[in-house]
């Protein structure tokens, strides 16, 4: 019996044992690694996009009592009387200058000027102002002032500049003179209206 052939069946069995095991590795490293790879990335991406539909499914389930709450919303804010209610900005400033003439001669004062400011948007709303000049006693600008800010639609006063008129004294009076209470003021009344 020869020693030597056993072992020549080991070292060709290992060899292709080996050889084996080589090919598995390159199969394994060129096609199912990849392969595995590819099954693990889709399944994150696919319990990613099952959490985002979960998500997703909640949001849609509360959108028919958003959308009343929008609409509750809204229809107040239709009836909201705090905003000029008019459908160009020429025609809310016609009926600021009305309103404002009013204001002044109910008060007794004298209505000097008014000028139209341009409109211009801010956020969701156009912005509709008068540049008002008048004359009268501190009553009169109390009473008017309060006119405007108590109003509604709701008004604001901007740039209000108060000056005093200046009367001459008479020298041919004896006694204290009292200067009569006349001013001078000057502002500007803002009033919104919905951007449409």
């Amino acid at each position: 019996m020869n020693l030597n052939q056993p072992i020549r069946i080991n070292k060709s069995r290992l060899a292709a044992l080996g050889l084996l095991f080589g090919v598995l590795a390159v199969v394994y490293f060129a096609c199912l690694a990849p392969l595995l790879g590819l099954a693990r990335e889709y399944g994150e991406n696919i319990e990613e996009l099952q959490f985002r539909l979960t998500r997703l499914s909640k949001i849609a389930a509360e959108k028919e009592g958003l959308v009343k709450r929008l609409e509750v919303i809204r229809a107040e804010g239709e009836q909201d009387d705090s905003f000029l209610a008019r459908s160009t900005a020429a025609l809310a400033s016609a009926e600021l200058q009305t309103q404002i003439k009013g204001a002044v001669s109910e008060a007794g004062g004298e209505l000097t000027s008014t000028q139209v400011i341009p409109e211009h948007i801010e956020e969701n709303f156009t912005r509709v102002a008068v540049k008002v000049r008048m004359n009268g006693g501190t009553n009169v600008l109390r009473q008017v002032l309060h006119n405007f800010e108590s109003a509604k639609p709701s008004l604001f006063i901007e740039n209000l500049n108060i000056r005093p008129i200046r009367v001459p004294r008479n020298p041919m009076a004896k006694g204290p003179q009292t200067l009569p209470d006349k001013l001078s003021v000057d502002f500007d009344v803002v009033g919104y209206m919905r951007t449409q």
